[in-house]
């Protein structure tokens, strides 16, 4: 069970324990956060002027992703060293004053940006998604309906009082009560895509924070994008009680591999591990569906490495954690993991045996046969006819320290409208 410790900074002033336990807050952060306070858990310090729910939320959150994720590692092999100190995160209560933040102060200016992490200063920041344009017009359109529903319901309560009226007044009556039980489940969702959007983002934000500051990546070492981003994605959960990690997909992930990968529309793996920046999309793709299938193909890689050749993986990493300054990325990965062309076909043979034969449409059996040097793929040895496959209908349980690390997309938010 999580303990949430909440502590102003007036109590935390008087605690030298709690004030060296954490990196330094910005002084900065006091124009864009006036009213802040400081609220501690066992192993994290959130700094926010956001409702004591949203904090608390996050905190759950935060210390459910690290016991998780510490977890796996250890059980993996790979570095999960607590620091022994608590980690830093910055809420904010309004999505303004954090982007205002992160581009004034951390040079942070893409536009779908949810949340991110900045190696340099240890810290990561969010902003409360009640705060959101989205959330916003959706209360806006709940209150609207609540009124239409009153002035309907007054309506039809003056009908009652006439003889003539009251088979009229019935049938209103009931057209009331289903408006008013449509509009709950819109209540209802409304609750749930903010409780969601905070979780995922969340997650995927203390899973980059766990990595850097728990030993498995480094701030002066190497840090591919797909390989920071890869491993966000891959230890996200739609429940923190459920913990993510490789053999799991998030299913809103999975779902946007899942359409790229039977369209034919992968990334080739040399693109995939020398990207730099997020891809900006181009012809009917958006820049954001771009980012997301961008995201959803390098968690399949890294799932990839991680399930199919763990011992080159945690090579890999330590290869990126002790990187000098201009190495090459691509170098670093075909010295752990051999040539990319061989990759290459050893991970396309891998992604066949995820689907089965009922659902590979003609695009996909172009990607059966597609290598990154136009040879063909050979069919595997002992290759069963029922392979294990992943199901999109299952409930699944960073770049160079200067490039922040940028939050996934949030569960769309419901547009209710009854």
């Amino acid at each position: 069970m999580l303990h949430v410790l909440a502590m102003t900074l007036a109590a935390l002033a008087q605690d030298p324990t709690v004030a060296v336990a954490a990196p330094p807050i910005p002084d900065a952060l006091a124009s864009y956060m006036p009213k802040a306070e400081r609220h501690a858990s066992d192993h994290f310090l959130v700094v926010s002027d956001a409702p004591a729910a949203a904090i608390a939320n996050t905190l759950n959150a935060l210390e459910r992703t690290r016991t998780s994720l510490l977890a796996d590692l250890a059980q993996r092999g790979l570095p999960a060293t607590d620091p022994g100190v608590r980690h830093l995160a910055i809420l904010f209560s309004d999505e303004g004053a954090f982007r205002r933040f992160a581009r004034e102060v951390d040079g942070q200016t893409l536009a779908t940006t949810l949340g991110y992490y900045q190696p340099s200063g240890r810290r990561l920041q969010l902003f409360d998604p009640e705060s959101t344009d989205a959330v916003r017009a959706a209360d806006a359109t709940i209150a609207k309906n609540e009124a239409a529903i009153k002035a309907r319901q007054d309506a039809v309560n003056r009908m009652r009082g006439s003889r003539l009226s009251r088979q009229e007044a019935a049938v209103a009556q009931r057209e009331v009560d289903q408006a008013r039980a449509k509009l709950a489940s819109q209540r209802a969702q409304r609750e749930a895509a903010v409780d969601d959007s905070l979780k995922v983002v969340v997650v995927h934000e203390a899973t980059h924070q766990m990595l850097f500051e728990c030993g498995a990546q480094s701030p002066t070492g190497l840090n591919p994008l797909w390989l920071a981003e890869g491993l966000a994605v891959g230890y996200e959960t739609d429940d923190v009680r459920r913990p993510g990690g490789p053999s799991s997909m998030r299913d809103e992930r999975f779902g946007t591999f899942r359409k790229a990968l039977l369209a034919n529309g992968l990334m080739p793996v040399r693109l995939l591990v020398t990207a730099r920046v997020l891809p900006s999309g181009g012809g009917t793709q958006t820049a954001l569906q771009a980012q997301e299938d961008f995201y959803a193909q390098s968690c399949m890689l890294v799932r990839w490495c991680m399930l199919e050749r763990p011992a080159e993986f945690k090579a890999f990493l330590a290869a990126c954690r002790e990187a000098k300054p201009g190495e090459a990325p691509e170098t670093i990965f075909e010295a752990c993991f051999g040539s990319i062309e061989s990759v290459q076909r050893s991970y396309v043979l891998w992604l066949r045996e995820q689907v089965p034969e009922s659902e590979r449409t003609d695009s996909f059996q172009l990607v059966e046969r597609w290598t990154i040097d136009g040879r063909p793929v050979p069919d595997p040895a002992g290759t069963t006819k029922n392979p294990p496959k992943l199901d999109a209908t299952r409930q699944a349980p960073a770049p160079s320290p200067e490039v922040p690390v940028v939050a996934p997309t949030p569960p769309s938010m419901p547009q209710p409208a009854p």
